[in-house]
């Protein structure tokens, strides 16, 4: 990771950063074009839950870059579109290695709900089994879409039968601070064979 990406943010636990090839196989449904994230990495988790604990769950951190947009002409600014289409990479990437490394499974006890938090069911439905269930962005300034950085911070996660739902957080910023920020609600539901 870059020396701006690490200053940028302080943590008690340590940084899981996040391979390229780990970010190549968790982009790869989306086209070469199409691919803004280009660094990745955990700054933050808890070991465990806490009560009455303010901490969110999991921060990541992600560098980005749209030389040109995957679907229309140069607006000359970051929109709603692009904001989505961020979001969707840095968390399925966060949500990737957090199943990898055990982390959700510690922090969300089976017992609260029948879907399996499992990494290799994650790679097979990503697409299918992650959906925003709700998203709000705010944008502040116009953001320099060269070269810029993501934030997403999970704040609680709530269980049902069906699914896991993930309450976010979400920031966009570049060299003169944050831009964009917002929320997201997302649904974690896979179907189990």
């Amino acid at each position: 990771m870059t020396t701006a990406l690490n200053n940028t943010y302080k943590s008690e636990t340590p940084t899981i950063e996040i391979s390229p090839d780990f970010l190549d196989l968790i982009l790869k449904p989306y086209r070469n074009h199409a691919k803004y994230l280009h660094e990745a990495e955990i700054t933050h988790f808890l070991e465990k839950l806490e009560p009455n604990s303010t901490s969110s769950l999991i921060t990541a951190r992600g560098k980005f870059s749209i030389p040109e947009s995957c679907y229309i002409d140069d607006t000359g600014h970051f929109n709603a579109v692009e904001f989505n289409i961020c979001f969707n990479q840095l968390a399925y990437v966060m949500f990737g290695k957090c199943l990898q490394k055990g982390i959700f499974q510690r922090l969300i006890p089976i017992w609260e709900s029948k879907i399996k938090l499992d990494y290799d069911i994650f790679l097979k439905q990503q697409l299918s089994s992650m959906l925003i269930v709700k998203i709000e962005g705010k944008f502040l300034k116009q953001l320099d879409s060269d070269g810029f950085y993501g934030e997403i911070s999970i704040d609680k996660v709530i269980s049902s039968n069906d699914a896991h739902f993930a309450y976010t957080t979400v920031s966009f910023s570049d060299e003169d601070g944050v831009k964009c920020k917002g929320s997201v609600v997302l649904a974690f539901n896979p179907i189990h064979e």
